[in-house]
């Protein structure tokens, strides 16, 4: 079946190929992003944007019962076992569908219960009856499985300019939240339509779930559904604990911050999208393709994530600027401590790949319900005293006992000798020396017009330089590549 023969057999380029694709569309399509935030800030204004934030916050926790892991289980068991990819496809969707009525009334009561005011209420309501179109979102996972993710990024593209436009009208009208809510709401349920239908054409027909299937994917999913949970807590739960404890102003400083670092999660988002199913079909036939695709992943994830942080410990405060608005800037102390998270968030991307590979998600859960406790009682603690700059610190300190315990895990399992320096550590290098030579540059001045061109020339020039990228890495790109 094409679908695991396609995920067994893919090769250095088109694995490269794909993930280059994403990078790019998703690099697009975040600098359209960063316009529309600007905007969106400028309609709402500090309070109010915050109100705006913990709705999707709230929502985040909320919504991820109408997968609850499962489209994980999903990506591995296909991948493994093609000749039933249709019946794998057709069991997660059905789950989907089961769970979404009880997600949408749970959606309802915790907008209630979190509502700031009678425009965050209604808005969060607007939102919410959009959930419907996520019925049939598994769907997306065929262009996964089949490594083809050119579609996907064309209906993403799609959504975000339609986004856009809309924001833009709305700013010029002088419209408020609802006005958002509902914009939002239309462009994301075209987007699904337009994806599904392209879905159903590769496909061929329409999934039909089996019962066989139904036992196994709630076994394997139901342990890493309650972890994802747990994890989509700590991720969301301190934007909440912000705007209870230290108020809307502060929420929104922080949710400002907090949404440059979900958007930079298009990174390792987009390296396990083609990479996730290439490891999967390796284990446990061919361990060493699974150890060579993840030493990969993890060299991909070192180069962003350690060249993400130089970037913003040194132009955090012209960054908010730009985005968010003069308004903004107090909350650019925290961005630097968020990338640091986001290096171990990375990092934390593929850990989670291994550990759903390996069978070992119900360990997993208690990883993830320990992180949930450590963030939420360090949030109680750190945030009345230090307001969102404590959550900050939260994030990073929770993001550090995943990453460090989920490697432990994985190493064990797989019985791994302890970790090499090689690449990543001349990629780390690289990156402090990014950041020596853009502080010296801030000397002179902290515009983005000349930081982020020097970044963009000084850090490629020393990762080659220090030979954490090799031209050899460029021409898989460009010829017939030995397999990922």
């Amino acid at each position: 079946m094409a679908a695991s023969t396609v995920a067994s057999q893919v090769n250095q380029q088109r694995a490269a190929r794909d993930i280059v694709v994403q990078v790019v569309v998703r690099i697009l399509n975040l600098a359209l992003g960063v316009v529309v935030t600007a905007l969106v800030a400028r309609i709402l204004g500090n309070a109010v944007y915050g109100q705006w934030s913990a709705i999707f916050a709230i929502l985040g926790l909320t919504g991820y019962f109408t997968n609850f892991g499962m489209e994980r289980v999903v990506v591995r068991e296909a991948a493994r076992d093609p000749e039933h990819e249709q019946e794998w496809l057709g069991a997660v969707m059905m789950l989907r569908l089961l769970l979404l009525l009880p997600v949408i009334v749970l959606s309802l009561l915790a907008i209630l219960l979190f509502q700031e005011s009678r425009q965050m209420l209604l808005a969060g309501v607007i939102v919410i009856l959009a959930m419907p179109f996520d019925g049939v979102g598994a769907m997306q996972l065929i262009f996964q499985l089949r490594v083809r993710n050119t579609v996907p990024m064309i209906v993403l593209t799609l959504k975000s300019v339609l986004w856009g436009v809309a924001v833009a009208i709305i700013f010029w009208r002088g419209g408020d939240m609802i006005a958002l809510a509902i914009a939002m709401a239309l462009t994301n349920g075209l987007g699904s339509i337009v994806q599904t239908i392209a879905a159903l054409r590769l496909a061929g027909r329409w999934p039909r779930p089996s019962r066989k299937r139904l036992r196994p994917l709630l076994t394997a999913g139901i342990p890493l559904g309650i972890s994802g949970m747990l994890i989509i807590g700590y991720a969301n739960i301190d934007q909440v604990i912000v705007l209870k404890i230290a108020g809307s102003k502060a929420a929104g400083f922080y949710a400002a911050a907090y949404r440059l670092l979900e958007q930079s999660h298009f990174v390792p988002i987009a390296v396990l999208t083609t990479m996730t199913p290439i490891i999967a079909a390796a284990w446990p036939s061919d361990r060493e393709r699974m150890l060579r695709a993840a030493r990969t992943t993890a060299e991909l994830m070192a180069v962003a994530s350690f060249g993400a942080l130089a970037f913003a410990g040194v132009a955090a405060t012209p960054l908010m600027l730009l985005i968010f608005g003069a308004q903004f800037t107090t909350a650019a102390p925290a961005l630097p401590v968020l990338f640091g998270a986001f290096v171990f968030i990375c990092f934390g991307y593929l850990n989670g790949t291994l550990v759903t590979t390996l069978g070992l998600q119900r360990k997993l859960l208690l990883i993830s319900l320990l992180a949930l406790v450590v963030n939420v009682v360090g949030n109680l603690i750190f945030v009345p005293l230090a307001g969102f700059m404590g959550a900050a610190w939260m994030t990073l300190a929770t993001e550090v006992v995943v990453a460090g315990a989920s490697y432990q895990l994985i190493r064990g399992e797989l019985g791994l000798h302890p970790l090499e320096i090689g690449r990543m550590g001349r990629t780390a290098g690289a990156a402090l020396l990014l950041f020596g030579v853009l502080s010296a540059l801030k000397l002179v001045s902290d515009s983005l017009v000349l930081l982020a061109p020097a970044a963009c020339v000084c850090y490629p020039a020393l990762l080659f330089g220090l030979r954490a990228l090799e031209p050899a890495d460029v021409r898989v790109l460009l010829r017939r590549g030995a397999p990922a």
